[in-house]
């Protein structure tokens, strides 16, 4: 039985304001992102040479420039669309666990897809220092995305970026 009236979508009641406060918001995720990554690559490079002496996952290969590049982009469109995505996620909603649980979904994916890139090459790993390579790697996107988050709330504050639904845009 087909109803009479169409399905709307939510995006069809986004204002264009709206669209140009989550613009805002992806490119404050963009810069953040970027600065994150370069962060806590200069993190990991220590850590890895304090811990082990050896490269434990290649995320942070940063000889090539090409690669470099490429990898800046990756991280740059993931930092856009987490601030995209964290903007409706938390509307002007104070849930903490809410917050926590989008930095900790996006983590968990981006961490996933570099160990299932890498497995080959980390189950040849004694179990311990396989365990300890993927905490690090999952506690490294959980900061990244932490900084992210942090600056995006600390903009939507001072009101440089609307929340979502906000009625003041």
């Amino acid at each position: 039985m087909q109803s009479s009236h169409p399905i709307s979508t939510e995006s069809e009641h986004l204002s264009v304001a709206d669209r140009i406060e989550s613009f805002k918001a992806g490119f404050l995720g963009v810069i953040a992102s970027v600065f994150a990554f370069f962060a806590i690559a200069l993190l990991h490079h220590f850590l890895q040479n304090f811990l082990t002496g050896e490269q434990l996952i290649s995320s942070f290969e940063l000889g090539n420039s090409f690669i470099l590049l490429i990898k800046l982009g990756m991280i740059g469109f993931s930092g856009f669309l987490f601030a995209v995505t964290y903007r409706y996620i938390v509307r002007r909603d104070r849930n903490s666990h809410l917050k926590s649980g989008a930095i900790l979904a996006f983590a968990c994916i981006r961490s996933f897809g570099a160990i299932d890139r890498d497995l080959p090459t980390l189950t040849l790993l004694p179990l311990v220092q396989l365990a300890l390579v993927s905490a690090i790697l999952l506690l490294e996107n959980i900061a990244w995305l932490a900084i992210v988050q942090s600056l995006l709330e600390t903009a939507i504050q001072h009101k440089w970026i609307a929340a979502f639904g906000s009625e003041a845009q």
